[in-house]
């Protein structure tokens, strides 16, 4: 394996180990029996821990960005060839987020059948529209922007911003028609709405832009030294203002509340830190987590489409076949053969492009193709 002055795998173990809980908590919510769900235990298995993965790949994505981004900062300022190729990946991010929400695999039907609510399901906000949207967002800060100190600025204001409003936006967009408001909150099933998520895309541009700086400084060590009493701090004052009185529009903690956003900053910036501290001593061990972290996106299409089905395979999928009452062991046993199907997949793949890059790319972009096709035509 390369050694992290050549690639900074501690993103990949962060992402990786997220991969892992994403799974997890995917596969019991699809499967696992609705009398184990009601328990205390499941409830906050849901609130603390499976209610971290997307805010965690919102702030390892922004992290990647400032590191990509102030390595050639010049030529993601102009249009070239980077940029070029930024704006098509981000693109197609979008379109396989949305083409997710899709109930008919066809332009005609999704035009002619859908209903308010498939066209607001269609349309509202999960993972990867909100990564790619939050990365258009600080894209056009990069170009707009005259310095990189500008940008380090905008998106500490932009953090604050977001998480500070979310409250009030979440109100106000109630009276918004649905095909603007799921962008920005909840109300019409958005999962990762734009705020307060975006916060943590920026928050992770904010840390990224630090540890860059500190690198070029030769004083990583102190930057993760004060890195992590930060967010050691940050973890401690969010959960002192929860002993706090707070107005009636702020005391949605869980989804709209600053405090569980700050406190989920202060997570992710300590653990960020942790796998860094150790990356070069687990990472002999950890190549299977790393490859997950390196293969993310494949992972989540391809565990959401075996779990819950897609326009493609509306009753062909896990949850279909084995219903979704089982028991915690059997739920446990098929999350750990989901979890080896992928790490089969993410194998192949991974193999198949170091071998033969310009094979993978045809089969990439005929596979788009393909379903452009069937779904244009059908």
């Amino acid at each position: 394996m390369e050694s992290s002055s050549k690639r900074l795998y501690f993103l990949d173990l962060f992402r990786g180990a997220f991969v892992l809980i994403m799974v997890e908590g995917h596969t019991f919510r699809a499967l696992l029996d609705s009398s184990v769900q009601e328990a205390a235990v499941y409830r906050y298995h849901e609130l603390l821990l499976h209610n971290l993965p997307g805010p965690a790949f919102l702030f390892a994505s922004g992290a990647a960005f400032s590191l990509a981004t102030l390595a050639y900062w010049e030529s993601y300022r102009k249009w070239s060839p980077r940029l070029r190729a930024r704006l098509l990946r981000w693109l197609s991010l979008l379109v396989l987020g949305y083409m997710l929400h899709l109930t008919y695999f066809s332009l005609r039907r999704t035009l002619s059948e859908s209903t308010a609510d498939q066209f607001a399901y269609l349309l509202s906000m999960d993972i990867l529209q909100c990564i790619a949207l939050s990365l258009l967002f600080l894209q056009l800060l990069v170009i707009l922007l005259p310095s990189r100190e500008w940008f380090f600025r905008a998106t500490v204001a932009a953090t604050l911003g977001i998480s500070l409003a979310t409250p009030w936006i979440w109100k106000t967009s109630a009276q918004l028609p649905y095909w603007m408001g799921t962008q920005v909150s909840a109300h019409w099933g958005s999962v990762f709405p734009l705020f307060p998520y975006a916060g943590f895309q920026f928050a992770g541009a904010v840390w990224g832009y630090l540890y860059v700086k500190a690198r070029e400084r030769n004083a990583e060590d102190q930057f993760l030294e004060q890195s992590l009493r930060f967010s050691i701090w940050l973890c401690f004052v969010s959960l002192a203002a929860t002993l706090l009185p707070v107005s009636a529009i702020q005391d949605d903690f869980w989804r709209t509340g600053p405090t569980f956003f700050f406190l989920r900053v202060g997570l992710l910036g300590g653990l960020m830190v942790g796998f860094r501290r150790v990356e070069s001593r687990i990472l002999p061990y950890s190549s299977a987590i790393v490859l997950l972290g390196q293969q993310s996106l494949l992972v989540y299409a391809a565990h959401l489409v075996l779990l819950y089905g897609s326009a493609f395979n509306p009753d062909t999928h896990l949850r279909a076949l084995l219903g979704h009452a089982q028991p915690l062991m059997h739920t446990a046993i098929v999350w750990l053969l989901l979890l080896g199907a992928m790490l089969a997949v993410c194998w192949l793949w991974t193999r198949w492009k170091k071998g033969h890059p310009w094979r993978a790319r045809g089969i990439r972009w005929g596979l788009w193709g393909y379903l452009t096709y069937v779904f244009v035509s059908g």
